[in-house]
């Protein structure tokens, strides 16, 4: 209950995310997934290598990941968030009905607010997605998050 980290904390491993980052540094350099570690994977893990890869990604290179590790239909709603952030940056069209069903099966800001203002942003592509999305998904989220979103126009 004071200041600094208390004395019996366990330190970080530096190294705990080395396999990762060297996972992200071949997808990179040479469309290698990892998915046999991927696997083995803890959530925490997942999620460094899918916010670590370039923001901008091909088509190819989209399918190849959701191939991989059926990243439209994933369980965890962390590393979906994490998928659903790279498809609409990429305006990836696969991963179009993921995001429907995403931001209409829950209404948490931390997921809602970011893909809405993406899409939103996107006037050609994601803002008729966004305006066929939100008014049918609005009922399920928080006022704070209506509130802030309702002044968008789409």
């Amino acid at each position: 209950y004071g200041p600094g980290i208390p004395a019996n904390a366990v330190p970080a491993n530096p190294q705990a995310f080395a396999e990762v980052d060297a996972a992200v540094a071949a997808t990179a350099a040479s469309g290698t997934l990892p998915t046999a570690a991927w696997a083995r994977w803890t959530t925490d893990e997942r999620l460094r290598f899918m916010n670590r890869l370039d923001r901008t990604q091909s088509r190819e290179r989209l399918d190849a990941l959701e191939r991989a590790f059926g990243l439209n239909a994933i369980g965890n709603n962390e590393v979906l968030f994490a998928w659903l952030s790279l498809a609409v940056a990429n305006r990836y069209d696969p991963a179009v009905p993921a995001l429907e069903r995403f931001l209409s099966s829950q209404g948490r800001r931390k997921f809602v607010r970011p893909l809405i203002l993406a899409l939103h942003k996107d006037e050609a592509w994601g803002r008729p997605i966004a305006a066929r999305i939100y008014p049918r998904a609005r009922p399920l989220y928080h006022p704070l998050v209506t509130s802030e979103l309702d002044k968008l126009r789409f």
